[in-house]
C-alpha cells in the first residue's frame, strides 16, 4: 500500500458553516464534481466525532478514452459548525479521507481541504490524478455555486 496527499483551497461567497453545510450534501455537487452521476443518503447517525451521514455513490471516471461505472460507500462526518471529514472506499484496498476547514474572510470564508489518498502502489497514482481532478473541479465552481445560492 502507499498514500499520497494533497491540499485544496479557494474562496466562497457565504459564512464558513454554509459552505461546510453544501459540501456535506454530495448529491449537490453533481455538476460540479468531474464523475459525480449520483449520491444517496443511505443512513445516519452520530458519534463522538460528531453527526454522520453514509451516502452511495456512483461516479463514471475515464480510464484513457474509455469510462466505466463505479458505485462506492462515503461517510462525511460534520465534525464542527466549521469542519468535516470524508471517508470514501472507491475500490477494494483503495481509500480517500478528507479533512474540510472553512474560516471567515472577509466577504465570506476560505475553504481547505486536505485528502490522502491509499491504494496499492500500481493504482495510487491513478486513484491521486482522479481525485485530485475531480476535487479541483469542485472546488473551481464552489464560488459561483454558492454566489447562486
Amino acid at each position: 500500500m502507499a498514500t499520497r496527499a494533497f491540499r485544496l483551497e479557494t474562496t466562497v461567497p457565504v459564512d464558513a458553516a454554509a459552505a461546510v453545510d453544501f459540501l456535506m450534501q454530495l448529491d449537490a455537487h453533481r455538476g460540479l464534481h468531474a464523475y459525480l452521476e449520483a449520491a444517496d443518503v443511505v443512513a445516519a447517525g452520530a458519534a463522538a466525532d460528531g453527526p454522520w451521514w453514509d451516502w452511495r455513490v456512483t461516479e463514471r471516471p475515464a480510464l484513457g478514452p474509455f469510462r466505466y461505472r463505479i458505485t462506492f460507500p462515503a461517510r462525511m462526518t460534520r465534525t464542527s459548525a466549521t469542519t468535516m471529514t470524508g471517508s470514501v472506499r472507491a475500490a477494494p484496498g483503495c481509500f480517500l479521507v478528507t479533512s474540510t476547514e472553512a474560516a471567515p474572510v472577509s466577504g465570506g470564508a476560505l475553504v481547505r481541504e486536505e485528502t490522502r489518498v491509499t491504494a496499492p502502489r500500481l493504482l495510487v497514482g491513478y486513484m491521486t490524478r482522479h481525485a485530485r481532478l475531480a476535487h479541483e473541479r469542485t472546488f473551481a465552481g464552489l464560488s459561483a455555486e454558492l454566489a447562486g445560492r
